[in-house]
């Protein structure tokens, strides 16, 4: 007949041998003796103790399992069985045997910090706060449940309590990075944001060698739209990691969002060196080579991704911008689809919306590209409360520039060398394509959208300086706008300077001040196809492009910009020659000609082509990346007309500036064709 306990002098040598570290005799001895003894409680419990610290959890398991079924009030098997869940990946499992009464209850604290560890793993931080805090009662010097404690109460949302909780912890524990890092992220969500900053600081200052509090760092600065110092850190956390492929590739999206493309590129191979799979670098690489108009490295690019075992998403997405490219919109649609969130919300929308608007599906299109906004619309640098302020401040500088605050300028002094041209229009109005046309003339240096201006401005003091500049400043002011010129490439006694940036709009009298015999080329672009196109791209949002993430915010921002530019011309009396964008799309040769004459510059006559000049210089850092190296075409003009019915709510705004420029919403007009500046 089989016995239901074993001898307790067989428990006592299988114990004997445990302690004595012979595992796996007394492992043999517990297999024989169970077999005998099938309903032992204590010999199924000392058997999946050994088993548990033999490593082989799957048999601890199986033995605890049989003892808490025994005795489900022993916390010490149940102790053992919940570890052994956890070491087996069975968590939730783990985390039910960790009921507060019973961790409350078992003397030795572990199943309490398990306990208190599971429940936070599975978002339930107030449990985890309670557990912690028992713990805490009995130990209150453990720093590592103060830290853990700490991130509980972060996660609760209690900020101000975490902070207390994590100074204790850091107190006791100095030199635990993790700690340091924790505190200063806990300082962060308290609004305790100089605090928090100079603890990250002073971690990654004492650790050097660590890459997660200057990594931490980058992420609060590109938060709080600090974007030169968040590139910075991004740049020094992968220095410090070099054999990390995610951080590597990070870095290399970090490069990406700047527009610095060979850096970026070259992070994501040396990531793909590290991990020859890592989706995405992958990603980043398509984006990349179609940014940079490399379309043709694309297929390549899939077929190293899938030899390299690349996951299905990634290889869906590079399989987007090659059906893309292709204007195989149903098919890139279709694997857009199947990319899942290989990339941030607000590109997925946007490649959504543009496939769709291709489809013709405009309806839909629309909605992407308003939920494409509304992801941008969450970012934490509140891009709305900047747009409003970027408005104000706007409006503040156009009731400042009047003729009698004009009339207060002293003399400029003479020029060493020729006044650059000033390249102009909203967003979305055609200057990439007309920079792109303008570089094709001998002996040109275009900028494109440097902020040059903007800088030198703040330096002088703002609007309300320029009255009472001196000579000496003006030229000094000149000499630096001209050095960052040099900087960017060969700056000969008589190269045409071509200062590209739509919202030079809003600059004109610091650069009238600066160059009075500046000439301005404005670009002009139907109203309502502009500012349409300007909701559905998918800009980085800084202070200015954040008025684009909501359509009424576009067109006051429209009809702001242009006042402001208006009234800037009535009281300058600058030389504008305008180039419309519908009129460049229907007679190329017949609009281009009058403005080269008109710069100076020599016409290549009527077979003139840009698209060469367009692949030749490289990387196009706007929005318009991808259609300066096509031929001119015309979708683009009247497109607004599809989309009227979402329209509507600003069309009243943008009335008065369709009439204005000779536009309308009743027909196709556009303004004639001229044949000198205007």
């Amino acid at each position: 007949m089989t016995s239901t306990t074993a001898p307790s002098e067989e428990l006592r040598q299988i114990a004997g041998l445990a302690r004595m570290g012979r595992l796996d005799e007394a492992a043999v001895r517990v297999a024989s003796s169970i077999a005998s003894n099938p309903g032992d409680p204590a010999l199924a419990a000392l058997g999946g103790a050994v088993e548990f610290h033999r490593g082989q959890f799957e048999r601890a398991v199986s033995y605890l399992e049989r003892a808490h079924a025994l005795r489900p009030q022993d916390l010490v098997v149940r102790t053992n069985l919940a570890e052994s869940y956890l070491r087996t990946g069975r968590g939730e499992q783990a985390l039910a045997l960790c009921d507060e009464a019973s961790a409350i209850a078992e003397p030795s604290l572990r199943l309490a910090r398990l306990g208190a560890h599971l429940a936070q793993e599975a978002g339930d931080m107030a449990k985890a706060i309670r557990l912690y805090r028992h713990v805490l009662n009995r130990e209150s010097e453990d720093w590592s449940a103060l830290n853990n404690l700490g991130n509980a109460l972060s996660g609760e949302g209690e900020h101000a309590e975490a902070v207390k909780v994590l100074q204790q912890a850091m107190k006791l524990a100095p030199d635990s990075p993790p700690i340091r890092v924790n505190l200063g992220s806990a300082l962060l969500r308290a609004e305790r944001m100089e605090e928090g900053e100079t603890v990250l600081r002073d971690a990654a200052r004492d650790f050097p060698g660590d890459h997660v509090p200057i990594l931490t760092l980058a992420t609060f600065y590109r938060d709080t739209g600090m974007d030169e110092q968040a590139y910075e850190a991004m740049a020094e956390a992968a220095r410090r990691a070099p054999d990390n492929a995610a951080v590597v590739s990070d870095y290399g999206q970090e490069a990406a969002r700047r527009n610095d493309y060979p850096i970026a590129e070259t992070q994501f191979e040396a990531a793909l060196a590290i991990d020859p799979a890592l989706g995405p670098a992958f990603v980043g690489l398509a984006a990349i080579y179609e940014r940079t108009n490399r379309e043709a490295e694309l297929e390549p690019l899939h077929a190293r991704a899938v030899a390299n075992g690349a996951d299905a998403q990634s290889l869906a997405f590079i399989d987007v911008l090659r059906f893309k490219r292709t204007e195989a919109f149903e098919q890139a649609f279709a694997a857009l689809e199947q990319s899942g969130e290989v990339v941030e919300a607000s590109r997925r929308h946007q490649l959504r919306g543009i496939m769709l608007d291709r489809m013709g599906r405009c309806d839909d299109a629309f909605a992407a590209f308003a939920a494409m906004n509304a992801a941008r619309l969450d970012d934490p640098t509140r891009p709305a409360e900047r747009a409003e302020r970027f408005r104000g401040e706007l409006l503040r500088d156009k009731a400042l520039v009047t003729p009698q605050w004009a009339a207060g300028w002293g003399k400029a002094p003479l020029a060493e060398r020729p006044a650059p041209v000033i390249l102009l229009g909203f967003p979305r109005s055609g200057t990439t394509l007309l920079d792109t046309m303008l570089m094709t003339a001998p002996n040109t240096l275009v900028l494109e959208e440097e902020p040059f201006f903007a800088e030198i401005e703040t330096e002088l003091g703002g609007l309300e300086a320029l009255p009472g500049l001196d000579e000496a400043t003006i030229a000094a002011a000149r000499l630096r706008y001209f050095e960052r010129v040099s900087a960017l490439g060969a700056l000969g006694p008589d190269t045409v300077v071509i200062d590209k940036h739509p919202l030079h709009l809003n600059k004109v009298p610091v650069i009238r001040r600066l160059f009075p015999d500046a000439k301005f080329v404005q670009a002009l672009r139907h109203p309502c196809d502009v500012v349409l196109s300007c909701f559905i791209t998918n800009f980085r949002p800084n202070n200015a492009m954040s008025n684009f993430l909501d359509l009424e915010a576009a067109a006051r921002f429209y009809d702001l910009s242009f006042s402001f530019w208006q009234q800037a011309r009535a009281v300058l009396d600058m030389p504008v020659h305008t180039v419309v964008y519908e009129r460049l799309v229907a007679d190329q040769a017949r609009e281009l000609a009058p403005l080269f004459d008109w710069l100076g510059l020599p016409w290549h006559g009527n077979d003139f082509d840009h698209r060469e000049a367009a692949r030749a210089r490289g990387v196009v850092r706007t929005a318009s990346y991808a259609q300066v190296t096509e031929a001119v075409y015309t979708r683009a003009a009247g497109r607004w007309r599809r989309y009227e019915r979402h329209l509507v709510p600003v069309l009243d705004i943008l009335r008065p500036w369709v009439e204005r420029f000779g536009y309308s919403l009743d027909d196709d007009r556009m303004p004639g064709f001229v044949s000198g500046p205007v």
